[in-house]
């Protein structure tokens, strides 16, 4: 049966006999996941156990709880410098760790997007207490949406996973790293610090045969590596996306079903603007579906490829995320292990999306 999308403000608007008529065509209809009931929520798991991706060290981090008291971890840690470069920033804890950090004399600069509101209630309270925070020049249709925390330069966290208050529920992903990845990494903290004005010196990337670091402004890095893991998949691709709007991004997985790769697309039921993506793929005949939220987001940003190959971070796939945002993102070349761990979040999330 095709998709029936009915709007709340279109019932209203049609009255109670309307409304009526609707529900008995929505029972014989699909309509968005999350407007379901369902009995079993997917479970988020932990943090992963670290494992070596060439010269790096590498632990998949899956949001909840556990996830932000690593978080906690390592900024209690920090001996040296803590380096924050965040979109949504709400977490009282993660500010009071670093407001403590600055007090026993670690060097704390975070930079922040001035556009969102929980992150300029923040930034107030940290520029109180002397730290060094930094407004990101954002613009006209476009955000600072990099997830970043470099600790005393060796070890960092990236991802999609926002500091905000309600942020642990949802589904996302970070990863802890350690090794060279690291200092490319924070070298785009550096290179965003003279974005914001300051005069800081921009290091050179180091080779990593092992993980890309991809962002956008200046350059757009992202959408190549998520195309090329598209276009180059043998047998699978398994795919969680807050938002799915870049047509050309369908088209190569509509090809990719085509030669016989296994594709299988979870989208966020609160982003209207992919179902016009989830109608062409479910038309191609590619299983896809709604998450089914209890309120949560799946917020994430990832594809893994034959099981081995993981792209994953800030970027959403549409226009704005790839072109017109700054992002952040990794890309994983050869990492079966970690692509496992994701997997394994990933079956859960679309079980439970059945």
């Amino acid at each position: 049966m095709p998709l029936l999308r009915i709007s709340p403000t279109w019932l209203w608007r049609c009255g109670v006999g309307v409304i009526a008529a609707a529900v008995l065509v929505v029972g014989c209809s699909q309509i968005r996941a999350s407007a379901l009931p369902t009995t079993v929520a997917a479970p988020l798991l932990g943090p992963a156990p670290p494992v070596m991706v060439g010269a790096d060290q590498v632990s998949l981090l899956r949001s909840g709880p556990a996830t932000f008291a690593r978080l906690g971890s390592l900024i209690d840690g920090a001996r040296l410098s803590i380096h924050v470069e965040i979109y949504e920033f709400g977490q009282r804890p993660l500010a009071d760790g670093l407001v403590a950090a600055h007090r026993r004399g670690v060097a704390v600069t975070v930079i922040d997007d001035p556009s969102e509101l929980s992150s300029v209630a923040t930034a107030a309270q940290l520029r109180t207490t002397g730290i060094d925070v930094v407004d990101y020049p954002v613009r006209k249709e476009m955000i600072d949406h990099v997830k970043l925390l470099v600790v005393d330069s060796t070890v960092a966290v990236v991802g999609g996973i926002n500091w905000g208050v309600r942020s642990p529920a949802n589904h996302d992903y970070d990863a802890e790293v350690r090794g060279p990845v690291v200092r490319n990494l924070d070298r785009i903290f550096a290179r965003d610090l003279v974005t914001c004005g300051r005069d800081a010196p921009v290091p050179d990337a180091v080779g990593d045969a092992s993980i890309d670091v991809a962002a956008t402004l200046p350059g757009a890095e992202i959408r190549p590596l998520a195309l090329g893991l598209i276009d180059g998949a043998l047998h699978t691709l398994d795919l969680e996306l807050f938002v799915l709007t870049d047509t050309g991004v369908v088209h190569a997985l509509e090809a990719a079903a085509l030669r016989g790769v296994a594709v299988r697309v979870l989208l966020d039921p609160s982003q209207p603007s992919s179902d016009a993506s989830y109608a062409a793929l479910r038309g191609a005949g590619i299983p896809v579906r709604w998450y089914r939220s209890r309120g949560e987001l799946l917020h994430a940003k990832a594809i893994v490829a034959d099981g081995r190959s993981v792209l994953f971070g800030s970027a959403n796939w549409s226009g704005g995320g790839f072109a017109r945002n700054h992002e952040l993102d990794i890309e994983l070349v050869a990492a079966p292990v970690v692509a496992d761990e994701m997997l394994a979040q990933m079956r859960l999330d679309w079980a439970a999306s059945a």
